[in-house]
Parts: C-alpha cells; sequence; structure tokens
C-alpha cells in the first residue's frame, strides 16, 4: 500500500469472525500480538490503521450488556494503539427486535444513538467512519432525498463523524483494475518466501533485489533462501493430497538448495509414492506425448507468469460470481455436453462442419484443462513457498475437477478414446487411416449402441488405457446385431463406389465372426459375456480388478447368472499376461 502511495488501510476481513460473527468476543493474547504487530507496521509506513466493526447482525441496540461488549472490544483495541475505528451497519435487515421497537424511534435512531455513545467512549478519535445500512442510491427508499433513514442519520449523528458513501457515478473499469493489481501482484508472488517464517528488513530489501531478476533459475541473483541459518523444518505432504509439499529444512547456497531438490525428485519417483493405478513415468499434470513430458513435472523454482495468475483470479473470482476463465469453462462444457451426439455412434448422420466444431471446441477446452494442471505445478514448483502454502488447497481443487472435466469430454468421444489405445497397442502405426471410426465401431460400436450401460473406459491423466465392455445376454444381443448394427455398418462401408475403405469386408467379416454362434448348453449356464483390454503398462492390477468390479456388479443387477470362476487378463495383442485372479 506504501509503494501503491495508500494512506489508509481499513480492517474488516471476513476470515476474522471477531470483526462480524463474532464481535462479542476479545481477542486472544496470540490474536492481540498480530494485531498489535499489524498496527505498528501501517504506522511506520505512513498507513493510518483503522480498525472496523459489523455488529450490526444481532446486536440488540438497547441492550446495555451488548452496549458494555462492544464498549470492551473497542476499548482492547485502542489499548494495542489503534486511533481511528469504524462501526459498520451495511448488508444488514432492517428490522427490530421487539426491545428495539420499544427504545427507538427507527432503526436509524438505534443505530445512531449506539454510534454516538462508542464514539465519545472512545475519546472522539479524529477519525471515526459510520457505514450507513442505506450507503448507496440503489439501497436509498424512496431515494436519496426522500429517505427517512438518511434524514435521521443527517439530524442525530454527531458531525465530527465520517459517514461511509458509495459513489455509484464513478467510472470504474474491473479490468484495469485487475490488470494493474495483477502487475504489482507479481512481485509479490514470486518473492523466494518460505511458509512460516517472517522476513527481516534484510530479507525485504534482497527479496526485491531478486524480484527483479529475469533468469527463471534465479542462479545469479540474492534471495532469501540464500545466506540463512536453519529455517523451521515444515511436515512432509505427499503431492497427491490437499496438503501442500514441504520445503527444504535447510537451505545455505546452491548446492544444497540442489541436493533438496534432487532429494525430493528421488522420493517422489519411487514406485510407493504414485498414485494407484498410475503408469510408470506418467506426468501429474495431464497432457500426452512429449508435450506431457516437457510440462508435467512439478518441480524447480519458477516464476509465475502473469497468464498463470490472470487463470487463477478468472476461476477463483467472487463468492457469486465467475471470472472468465470459469465461465469458459462452463459454458464449453455445457455446450460439448449438449451437442455430444455429434460424434457419437450416429455421427455420420452430422453435418462435417458441426462435427469439426465439436472437435474443435473439444480441443480448447481440454487444452485449458491442461493449462490448470500446469498452474497447480506450477504453483507447487514456484519460488514463494509461502504463497504455495496458502493457494495450495484451491489449486489442488481445480487440478482435481480440470482433469475430471477432461475425462468427461474424453468420454463423450468414446471411438477417438478407443483409437488411441489401438494405436498404442500397435506401436502408433495406423492401419485402417482411412477412416477414424473403423477400430471404434468393430471394438466398441455394437455395446455402446445395444448396451452402452455395461461398457466402461478407463483413463488416467496421459489418455484412455483400459475399458471393458459386456453383454447381459449373448444371444439376444446376436440377434440384434444382425437386425440393426451389421445393416448399419454395410451402409456406412460399402463394398463398392468412391466412398470404399480398405479392408472393409474384412472389417465386415470380422464383426460378423465377433458374434459368433455358441453352443446352447454353454450360453444357458453362461448368458454373458465380457471383454477386458488394458495397456501392458497398466502394472496396478487392481484398476483392473475395479473395472470388472463395477461390470459384474452392473450385469448381477439386472439378472445375469455370475458364478465364481478364475479369470484371465489377457494383453492387448490376446496372449496371457503374467496375473490372473478369482472373482465372485
Amino acid at each position: 500500500m506504501q509503494h501503491w502511495g495508500l494512506n489508509t488501510y481499513l480492517y474488516g476481513p471476513k476470515d476474522d469472525l471477531k470483526h462480524r460473527l463474532l464481535w462479542r468476543e476479545v481477542y486472544s493474547p496470540e490474536e492481540e500480538g498480530q494485531l498489535r504487530t499489524l498496527i505498528v507496521e501501517a504506522k511506520s509506513r505512513g498507513l493510518k490503521f483503522v480498525y472496523a466493526l459489523s455488529p450490526g447482525q444481532d446486536i440488540v441496540f438497547s441492550s446495555s450488556c451488548d452496549l458494555t461488549l462492544l464498549k470492551r472490544k473497542l476499548r482492547q483495541v485502542s489499548d494495542l494503539g489503534c486511533q481511528a475505528f469504524a462501526i459498520l451497519f451495511d448488508d444488514i435487515d432492517h428490522s427490530m427486535c421487539q426491545a428495539d421497537s420499544e427504545a427507538f424511534s427507527s432503526f436509524a435512531h438505534a443505530q445512531v444513538t449506539v454510534t454516538n455513545e462508542i464514539y465519545r467512549f472512545l475519546g472522539e478519535p479524529p477519525v471515526f467512519l459510520f457505514c450507513p445500512t442505506e450507503y448507496c442510491g440503489s439501497l436509498c427508499s424512496p431515494s436519496v432525498s426522500k429517505s427517512p433513514y438518511l434524514q435521521t442519520v443527517g439530524e442525530d449523528l454527531l458531525p465530527d463523524i465520517t459517514v461511509v458513501w458509495t459513489d455509484e457515478e464513478c467510472e470504474y473499469c474491473p479490468d484495469r483494475a485487475l490488470s494493474a493489481a495483477l502487475r504489482d501482484w507479481m512481485e509479490e508472488l514470486n518473492q523466494p518466501l518460505q511458509a512460516g517464517r517472517q522476513s527481516t528488513r534484510a530479507d525485504q530489501r534482497s527479496s526485491a533485489t531478486a524480484s527483479r531478476c529475469k533468469t527463471p533459475d534465479r542462479s545469479d541473483c540474492p534471495s532469501t533462501l540464500r545466506g540463512t541459518s536453519t529455517v523451521a523444518k515444515l511436515p512432509v505432504f505427499p503431492l497427491n493430497s490437499s496438503s501442500p509439499p514441504s520445503s527444504p529444512t535447510k537451505v545455505n547456497g546452491d548446492r544444497e538448495a540442489q541436493d533438496g531438490e534432487k532429494k525430493r525428485s528421488n522420493q517422489s519417483s519411487q514406485p510407493n509414492h504414485q498414485p494407484p493405478g498410475s503408469r510408470p513415468g506418467a506426468p501429474p499434470g495431464g497432457g500426452r506425448g512429449q508435450k506431457a513430458q516437457s510440462r508435467g513435472v512439478c518441480g524447480g523454482k519458477g516464476l509465475l507468469s502473469e497468464s498463470q495468475v490472470r487463470l487463477l483470479v478468472g476461476l477463483h473470482y467472487l463468492p457469486h460470481e465467475h471470472g472468465p476463465s470459469a465461465q469458459k469453462l462452463l459454458q464449453d462444457l455445457t455446450w460439448l455436453k449438449t451437442n455430444c451426439h455429434l460424434v457419437g455412434t450416429n455421427s455420420k448422420k452430422a453435418p462435417p462442419q458441426k462435427i469439426d466444431e465439436w472437435r474443435g471446441r473439444a480441443s480448447r477446452f481440454l487444452s485449458l484443462c491442461e493449462d490448470i494442471a500446469q498452474l497447480h505445478c506450477s504453483v507447487v514448483g514456484g519460488a514463494n513457498r509461502a504463497v504455495l502454502y496458502d493457494l495450495y488447497p484451491y489449486v489442488w481443487d481445480l487440478r482435481n475437477m480440470a482433469l475430471v472435466a477432461k475425462a468427461f469430454i474424453c468420454w463423450l468421444e468414446l471411438y477417438r478414446m478407443v483409437r488411441q489405445l489401438h494405436l498404442r497397442t500397435q506401436g502408433g502405426q495406423e492401419s485402417s487411416i482411412a477412416h477414424p471410426d473403423i477400430i471404434g465401431d468393430r471394438c466398441l460400436g455394437p455395446c455402446l449402441a445395444l448396451c452402452p450401460e455395461y461398457s466402461f473406459i478407463l483413463e488416467d491423466e496421459l489418455g484412455v488405457c483400459g475399458c471393458v465392455l459386456g453383454i447381459l445376454d449373448v444371444r439376444s444381443f446376436a440377434k440384434r446385431c444382425q437386425a440393426s448394427w451389421m445393416p448399419a455398418m454395410r451402409d456406412k462401408y460399402p463394398h463398392k463406389g468412391g466412398n470404399t475403405h480398405p479392408n472393409t469386408q474384412d472389417l465386415i467379416q470380422l464383426m460378423e465372426e465377433d458374434q459368433g454362434e455358441y453352443p446352447d448348453s454353454l450360453l444357458y449356464h453362461f448368458p454373458s459375456q465380457l471383454r477386458l483390454d488394458a495397456l501392458p503398462e497398466l502394472v496396478d492390477i487392481s484398476v483392473s480388478r475395479t473395472l470388472l468390479t463395477a461390470l459384474l456388479t452392473a450385469l448381477k443387477a439386472n439378472a445375469s447368472y455370475l458364478d465364481t470362476r478364475v479369470v484371465l487378463i489377457l494383453s492387448p495383442d490376446g496372449k496371457k499376461a503374467n496375473n490372473s485372479f478369482k472373482l465372485t
């Protein structure tokens, strides 16, 4: 505030419950110490500290007990060195209790009477503010000039008490104000400060020097991480929890800092630190392939960019208003969900330009989800550990919600996911590039079209990594395929004409063979069928077991005759894998 040229700080934070909800309670010795420090620091920087109290929600104006408690609370703050005060009656109900209705002629009269008495009790301080319930033109009834409430305030409030008023005609641009605030905030966010540590004057000077450094690694800039003695050891939290990671215990130079980072890096790479079901080498931040390798790692001591901070602000904007980033996410998510039929099993009937629009918007949506995951990584790997501890619960929730939204959008376009699974099992070689739906039509199409309630897709942060498909009644399913699915496939992949695709007749033949003919004696005892595909690098068998359990539960709920059998997990090439287990 001193840097911005401001001269007054009005204290009224909503996270201080004793400012509004618990206004009757005095501060504890620890809270007194914090408040005294704030008052002294403001005074040393030429800022007038104004302590505000908001008792209007439940105060009984006619109660001598409430008035005594109000005086006691303000006297406590006055004894801490505060010399300026404010009584706030904004955003409260105009109604009065029975006792106040009998004691005062109006709501305004009750407020003014208490305010005047508190002002005199505090010795008529030079700065004493009063915020009325009608604090702007839109709240005045029936108007500013005819409001009985404001008339009473104007007549009865002591003349040296200043009235707080919002000028609605002031030209204020939120976007310009946000941009200006972000530019100033960037310097604060990227200061290399440790969590839970009070910075000294020397630290502030060196931090100011460090913030002017242009190199992300800060290797040639002084900082508060160097030349210090011992930083209090912080608890170690895993990165897959809602608690922030730890900082190094002691940092006395580049070597020790690097050793600390290397140690944490080695720890995080151990198998027992991986989330269940994750694949070896999978980055925690989303994305695929080389892009994921370069962006997903949460490490280092880098700088948060202004675009990342703007993204964070846009997602956590106001309690009852979404910022631009959140609005865009919600709008795109709604549109993609509403129009997912464009890329469904019958997408061949949709105009190509509409399909391209869906996939384009989906691509941009997934990119924004990856930006959110990268924001989490940047906060975790940022230089300011104090900011990390403040923001971590929020960015962790954002990351998880973004990953869920990303998975949901990918699920809407199942064919692309199954095609990606096929490509990865084939080593990235596409054998049917002429038409992107061929793989999906064979592997997933019949089950998705005829019994979607028994189709489950498994995806992690790198993308689709498995699926399980179930058929409740194989006999009736085969009849339905011959009656509806196979004719649709023959129309989609004609044998003759300009739309002929390579190997389409082989595909049709394979689709018919997939349905097969099973002996009645077998189907009598085992009427259901399932197929499980999983990537070889999915090393945690419990994930496949959970996937199968979900399908078997759905089949059993619909009267399938399930028995205890040994189920062999097959790799995508059809070979027997190294694991098997019993399912009941």
